[in-house]
């Protein structure tokens, strides 16, 4: 019996195929960049609004046009501008505007407990009251490590208090210091491993240390080649560290600038 054979039918390669491509592949992706465009001009007439209410001495419409100039939220970043309005919404009375702007000061020139002291002191006695934006300062602080030591455990804790409450939008936040963190234990996973591939190596050189003198001439050898081994493994495991830890930052990199710099702190969305 005969076997039939089918064989594909491969059209050739042409001008007319590839613009067919190419013309599906630009209708597949118009939806998002349509969705992408909607939010920046929803961005930006929010962005407008607040500047028109803050510029008629709405307090907490300063304190929000702030906070996009500070995340660059329909206009581009200007950190000038953020402590500007946020002094402005201080001077009217705004306790959160007033540790923002000093926040924005301190990230500049470096915290001096002299100077900052109060400072602080304000930011943490309000986040043991609950209130949403001093708990959403101090959770980028521990992040960041600005007046605190860095802990990116209680950085995260923070910040999830805030996305149970609902005032601010931290999620991409929360994904940076969970990425932070996971290349943090993997980067003293690998040192870890190091430390102890070094101690069976030294203890390898200490046996072969004690061998009998009538063994002189072999353990001289034995010796030079285990010292050989541990420069070359240490050599090796320097730079396995290195490539992970620089592959680690380039993921977080990567994803932090895909989330658009991050959203910071927002406050009374309902003006």
């Amino acid at each position: 019996m005969k076997q039939l054979k089918l064989f594909a039918v491969i059209p050739p390669v042409t001008i007319s195929n590839i613009s067919a491509v190419l013309m599906f592949v630009g209708l597949s992706l118009f939806p998002l960049a349509s969705h992408a465009a909607d939010l920046i001009d929803q961005s930006s007439n929010v962005f407008k609004f607040q500047q028109k209410l803050a510029s008629n001495g709405n307090v907490h419409a300063q304190y929000k046009l702030a906070s996009m100039y500070e995340a660059g939220e329909g206009i581009n970043q200007d950190i000038e501008q953020a402590k500007n309005w946020y002094e402005r919404a201080a001077a009217a009375g705004s306790d959160s505007a007033r540790q923002r702007a000093t926040y924005l000061d301190v990230k500049q020139r470096g915290f001096d407990t002299g100077k900052d002291g109060a400072w602080l002191e304000s930011v943490i006695a309000d986040n043991r009251e609950h209130k949403p934006e001093a708990t959403l300062l101090l959770g980028q602080m521990y992040s960041e490590g600005i007046g605190v030591k860095k802990d990116l455990a209680a950085a995260l804790k923070l910040l999830q208090e805030v996305m149970i409450l609902g005032t601010a939008d931290v999620e991409e936040q929360m994904i940076a210091i969970e990425n932070e963190m996971a290349a943090v234990k993997k980067a003293n996973l690998a040192a870890r491993q190091a430390r102890e591939r070094d101690k069976a190596l030294l203890m390898e050189e200490k046996e072969v240390a004690l061998m009998p003198q009538d063994q002189t001439s072999q353990s001289a050898a034995l010796e030079k080649e285990a010292a050989q081994r541990v420069k070359a493994e240490k050599r090796r495991r320097y730079e396995e560290v290195m490539r992970k830890i620089k592959l680690e930052q380039d993921q977080i990199d990567a994803q932090q600038a895909w989330a658009t710099g991050g959203s910071l702190a927002t406050a009374d969305d309902e003006i």
